[in-house]
Protein backbone atom coordinates (compact mmCIF):
# COMPACT_ATOMS: atom_id res chain seq x y z
CA UNK A 1 0.00 0.00 0.00
CA UNK A 2 1.76 3.21 -0.60
CA UNK A 3 0.00 7.26 -0.03
CA UNK A 4 1.33 10.26 -1.30
CA UNK A 5 0.75 13.60 0.57
CA UNK A 6 0.72 16.82 -1.46
CA UNK A 7 1.39 19.83 0.47
CA UNK A 8 1.13 23.36 -0.91
CA UNK A 9 3.76 25.96 -1.12
CA UNK A 10 4.05 28.73 1.90
CA UNK A 11 5.44 32.25 1.65
CA UNK A 12 8.84 33.33 -0.03
CA UNK A 13 9.85 29.12 -0.13
CA UNK A 14 9.14 28.91 -3.66
CA UNK A 15 9.15 25.24 -3.45
CA UNK A 16 7.22 22.57 -2.94
CA UNK A 17 7.75 20.02 -0.39
CA UNK A 18 6.14 15.82 -1.40
CA UNK A 19 6.52 13.09 0.94
CA UNK A 20 5.83 9.67 -0.35
CA UNK A 21 4.88 6.91 2.67
CA UNK A 22 4.98 3.52 1.50
CA UNK A 23 3.57 0.52 3.95
CA UNK A 24 4.75 -2.96 2.96
CA UNK A 25 1.48 -5.45 2.74
CA UNK A 26 0.26 -8.29 1.95
CA UNK A 27 3.01 -11.09 2.42
CA UNK A 28 3.00 -13.62 -0.14
CA UNK A 29 0.79 -16.56 0.61
CA UNK A 30 3.80 -18.85 1.03
CA UNK A 31 6.00 -17.50 4.24
CA UNK A 32 8.42 -18.68 6.51
CA UNK A 33 6.77 -19.25 9.28
CA UNK A 34 3.33 -18.62 11.29
CA UNK A 35 2.61 -16.31 14.05
CA UNK A 36 3.76 -17.06 17.89
CA UNK A 37 0.46 -16.92 19.25
CA UNK A 38 -2.61 -19.43 18.39
CA UNK A 39 -4.44 -19.49 15.70
CA UNK A 40 -0.86 -19.74 14.22
CA UNK A 41 -2.30 -19.18 10.81
CA UNK A 42 -4.32 -16.09 11.37
CA UNK A 43 -3.46 -12.32 11.46
CA UNK A 44 -3.01 -10.91 15.02
CA UNK A 45 -3.06 -7.59 15.96
CA UNK A 46 0.12 -5.50 16.37
CA UNK A 47 0.44 -2.65 19.02
CA UNK A 48 4.12 -1.90 17.97
CA UNK A 49 6.03 -1.82 14.59
CA UNK A 50 9.45 -2.41 13.74
CA UNK A 51 11.25 0.89 13.52
CA UNK A 52 9.07 2.73 16.10
CA UNK A 53 11.09 5.02 18.23
CA UNK A 54 11.84 3.82 21.90
CA UNK A 55 12.68 6.91 23.98
CA UNK A 56 13.81 6.21 28.12
CA UNK A 57 13.09 8.56 30.63
CA UNK A 58 11.90 11.97 28.93
CA UNK A 59 10.84 12.16 25.39
CA UNK A 60 13.53 14.46 24.28
CA UNK A 61 16.12 12.27 25.41
CA UNK A 62 17.88 10.08 23.02
CA UNK A 63 16.48 7.05 21.75
CA UNK A 64 16.61 3.56 19.91
CA UNK A 65 15.02 2.09 17.20
CA UNK A 66 12.03 -0.41 18.12
CA UNK A 67 13.86 -4.25 16.74
CA UNK A 68 10.67 -5.82 16.52
CA UNK A 69 7.32 -5.99 16.74
CA UNK A 70 4.45 -5.97 19.45
CA UNK A 71 1.90 -8.71 18.97
CA UNK A 72 -0.87 -7.73 21.68
CA UNK A 73 -2.21 -10.83 23.85
CA UNK A 74 -3.45 -11.09 27.62
CA UNK A 75 -1.18 -11.78 30.08
CA UNK A 76 -0.09 -16.07 30.36
CA UNK A 77 -1.11 -15.96 27.23
CA UNK A 78 1.58 -19.39 26.21
CA UNK A 79 3.29 -18.16 23.42
CA UNK A 80 4.58 -21.16 20.87
CA UNK A 81 8.04 -21.51 18.99
CA UNK A 82 7.79 -20.22 15.37
CA UNK A 83 10.88 -22.52 14.33
CA UNK A 84 12.57 -25.72 14.86
CA UNK A 85 16.02 -24.91 16.99
CA UNK A 86 17.63 -24.89 20.38
CA UNK A 87 16.32 -22.74 23.03
CA UNK A 88 18.05 -20.29 25.66
CA UNK A 89 17.04 -17.50 27.88
CA UNK A 90 18.94 -14.06 27.13
CA UNK A 91 21.52 -13.91 29.44
CA UNK A 92 20.50 -10.18 30.40
CA UNK A 93 16.86 -10.51 30.03
CA UNK A 94 15.47 -13.59 32.62
CA UNK A 95 11.91 -13.06 30.54
CA UNK A 96 13.49 -13.71 27.01
CA UNK A 97 13.28 -16.37 25.42
CA UNK A 98 15.53 -16.86 22.23
CA UNK A 99 15.58 -19.77 19.78
CA UNK A 100 18.58 -20.05 17.61
CA UNK A 101 18.97 -22.38 14.39
CA UNK A 102 20.76 -22.26 11.24
CA UNK A 103 22.17 -18.74 11.91
CA UNK A 104 18.85 -17.25 12.59
CA UNK A 105 17.41 -16.67 16.10
CA UNK A 106 13.27 -16.00 16.67
CA UNK A 107 13.16 -13.85 20.47
CA UNK A 108 9.87 -14.16 22.18
CA UNK A 109 10.49 -10.85 24.96
CA UNK A 110 7.88 -10.33 27.85
CA UNK A 111 7.46 -14.15 28.59
CA UNK A 112 7.60 -16.53 31.97
CA UNK A 113 10.33 -18.68 30.39
CA UNK A 114 8.60 -22.60 30.17
CA UNK A 115 11.88 -23.86 28.44
CA UNK A 116 15.18 -25.29 29.88
CA UNK A 117 18.04 -23.57 28.08
CA UNK A 118 18.98 -26.00 25.51
CA UNK A 119 16.47 -27.49 24.95
CA UNK A 120 14.75 -28.36 21.39
CA UNK A 121 11.81 -27.09 20.58
CA UNK A 122 9.31 -27.31 17.28
CA UNK A 123 7.58 -24.95 15.70
CA UNK A 124 3.95 -24.46 16.82
CA UNK A 125 4.16 -27.66 18.81
CA UNK A 126 6.54 -26.11 22.10
CA UNK A 127 5.18 -23.33 24.46
CA UNK A 128 8.33 -21.49 24.97
CA UNK A 129 6.59 -19.38 27.61
CA UNK A 130 3.78 -17.09 29.00
CA UNK A 131 2.78 -13.31 28.98
CA UNK A 132 4.39 -11.76 31.51
CA UNK A 133 2.59 -9.13 33.29
CA UNK A 134 1.64 -6.59 32.85
CA UNK A 135 3.07 -6.43 29.72
CA UNK A 136 -0.08 -7.60 27.67
CA UNK A 137 1.73 -8.11 24.76
CA UNK A 138 5.00 -10.29 23.35
CA UNK A 139 7.60 -8.85 21.51
CA UNK A 140 8.75 -10.69 18.59
CA UNK A 141 12.05 -10.09 17.00
CA UNK A 142 13.89 -12.44 13.94
CA UNK A 143 17.47 -11.82 13.16
CA UNK A 144 20.45 -12.98 10.96
CA UNK A 145 23.67 -13.22 11.22
CA UNK A 146 23.79 -10.31 14.02
CA UNK A 147 20.87 -8.35 12.26
CA UNK A 148 17.56 -7.53 12.97
CA UNK A 149 14.83 -7.66 10.59
CA UNK A 150 10.92 -6.81 9.67
CA UNK A 151 9.32 -9.59 10.62
CA UNK A 152 6.41 -8.40 8.48
CA UNK A 153 8.28 -8.02 5.15
CA UNK A 154 7.04 -9.99 2.80
CA UNK A 155 8.29 -13.58 2.80
CA UNK A 156 8.10 -13.14 6.53
CA UNK A 157 5.55 -13.69 9.31
CA UNK A 158 1.78 -14.30 7.70
CA UNK A 159 -0.46 -14.11 6.82
CA UNK A 160 -0.06 -10.60 7.01
CA UNK A 161 -2.51 -7.45 5.51
CA UNK A 162 -2.09 -3.72 5.54
CA UNK A 163 -4.57 -1.73 3.69
CA UNK A 164 -3.90 1.46 5.95
CA UNK A 165 -2.76 4.89 4.33
CA UNK A 166 -0.37 6.72 6.37
CA UNK A 167 -0.49 10.42 6.53
CA UNK A 168 1.71 13.26 6.78
CA UNK A 169 0.41 15.84 8.93
CA UNK A 170 3.03 18.99 9.36
CA UNK A 171 6.57 19.56 7.36
CA UNK A 172 8.12 22.62 9.34
CA UNK A 173 11.33 24.22 8.76
CA UNK A 174 13.29 24.15 12.57
CA UNK A 175 16.36 25.35 14.00
CA UNK A 176 17.08 22.54 17.13
CA UNK A 177 13.22 21.80 17.50
CA UNK A 178 11.59 25.13 17.32
CA UNK A 179 10.12 26.51 14.11
CA UNK A 180 12.18 29.15 12.08
CA UNK A 181 8.47 30.11 9.83
CA UNK A 182 8.62 30.14 6.30
CA UNK A 183 10.89 32.91 4.89
CA UNK A 184 14.00 31.44 6.28
CA UNK A 185 18.04 32.46 5.89
CA UNK A 186 20.95 30.58 6.99
CA UNK A 187 21.27 26.59 8.22
CA UNK A 188 17.96 25.22 8.66
CA UNK A 189 16.41 21.46 9.31
CA UNK A 190 13.15 20.52 7.22
CA UNK A 191 11.24 18.13 9.33
CA UNK A 192 7.83 16.21 8.29
CA UNK A 193 6.37 14.61 11.20
CA UNK A 194 4.29 11.48 9.54
CA UNK A 195 2.39 8.70 11.12
CA UNK A 196 0.58 5.09 10.02
CA UNK A 197 -2.02 3.06 11.47
CA UNK A 198 -2.86 0.10 13.04
CA UNK A 199 -4.56 -2.72 10.40
CA UNK A 200 -5.92 -4.53 13.28
CA UNK A 201 -7.18 -3.00 16.46
CA UNK A 202 -5.72 -3.99 19.71
CA UNK A 203 -7.67 -3.88 22.76
CA UNK A 204 -8.02 -0.42 24.46
CA UNK A 205 -6.01 1.94 25.03
CA UNK A 206 -4.17 0.88 22.41
CA UNK A 207 -6.77 0.43 19.85
CA UNK A 208 -6.06 3.51 18.02
CA UNK A 209 -2.22 4.74 18.78
CA UNK A 210 -0.25 5.62 15.72
CA UNK A 211 2.67 3.62 14.50
CA UNK A 212 5.96 4.33 12.45
CA UNK A 213 5.53 4.21 8.26
CA UNK A 214 7.79 1.85 7.13
CA UNK A 215 8.98 3.70 4.54
CA UNK A 216 9.89 7.95 3.65
CA UNK A 217 10.90 9.46 1.34
CA UNK A 218 11.06 13.42 0.23
CA UNK A 219 12.17 15.42 -2.92
CA UNK A 220 12.36 19.31 -2.38
CA UNK A 221 10.95 21.13 -5.94
CA UNK A 222 10.89 24.20 -7.34
CA UNK A 223 7.74 26.05 -8.08
CA UNK A 224 5.61 24.52 -11.10
CA UNK A 225 7.80 21.66 -11.29
CA UNK A 226 6.60 18.55 -12.40
CA UNK A 227 6.80 15.82 -9.93
CA UNK A 228 8.82 13.30 -11.35
CA UNK A 229 11.30 15.74 -12.15
CA UNK A 230 13.68 14.75 -9.48
CA UNK A 231 14.67 12.04 -7.69
CA UNK A 232 13.18 10.82 -4.30
CA UNK A 233 15.62 10.76 -1.00
CA UNK A 234 15.01 8.00 1.68
CA UNK A 235 14.83 10.09 5.39
CA UNK A 236 13.23 6.51 6.97
CA UNK A 237 13.19 2.84 5.98
CA UNK A 238 11.84 0.07 7.79
CA UNK A 239 10.99 -2.11 5.44
CA UNK A 240 13.35 -4.77 5.40
CA UNK A 241 16.03 -3.82 8.40
CA UNK A 242 17.06 -0.74 10.88
CA UNK A 243 18.78 2.34 9.62
CA UNK A 244 22.43 2.39 10.03
CA UNK A 245 22.13 5.45 10.86
CA UNK A 246 21.92 6.64 14.12
CA UNK A 247 18.88 7.28 16.09
CA UNK A 248 18.40 11.51 16.38
CA UNK A 249 19.73 11.45 12.36
CA UNK A 250 16.60 9.94 11.15
CA UNK A 251 14.07 10.91 14.13
CA UNK A 252 13.47 14.15 14.69
CA UNK A 253 13.76 16.36 18.61
CA UNK A 254 10.47 15.84 19.72
CA UNK A 255 10.02 12.66 18.68
CA UNK A 256 8.29 10.24 21.13
CA UNK A 257 7.11 7.13 21.74
CA UNK A 258 3.45 5.25 22.73
CA UNK A 259 2.45 5.37 26.09
CA UNK A 260 -1.08 4.97 25.85
CA UNK A 261 -1.70 3.56 29.19
CA UNK A 262 -0.45 6.66 30.23
CA UNK A 263 -3.09 8.44 27.72
CA UNK A 264 0.17 9.93 25.37
CA UNK A 265 0.08 8.74 22.21
CA UNK A 266 3.48 8.58 19.88
CA UNK A 267 4.84 11.48 17.54
CA UNK A 268 7.43 11.06 15.30
CA UNK A 269 8.89 13.65 13.58
CA UNK A 270 11.65 12.59 10.53
CA UNK A 271 14.72 14.87 9.57
CA UNK A 272 14.62 15.39 5.78
CA UNK A 273 17.37 17.79 5.89
CA UNK A 274 19.73 19.02 8.93
CA UNK A 275 21.51 21.90 8.68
Amino acid sequence: MSATSHLPRRGALLAAAVIALLFASAAPARASYGWPLKPFHQQHAVRGFFGDPRIAGHDEAGGTFHFGIDISAANRTPVYATRDGIASIHPLHHDTVIVSAGGVTHEYWHVVPAIRPGERVYAYRTIVGRVEAPWGHVHFSESSGGVYLNPLRPGALAPYRDTTTPIVSHITLERDGTPAGTRVAGRIDFVAQAEDTLPLAPPKPWNDVPVTPALVEWKLLPARALLSSRTWRVAADFRLFLPRAPFDSVYARWTRQNHADQHRFGRYRFLLIHG
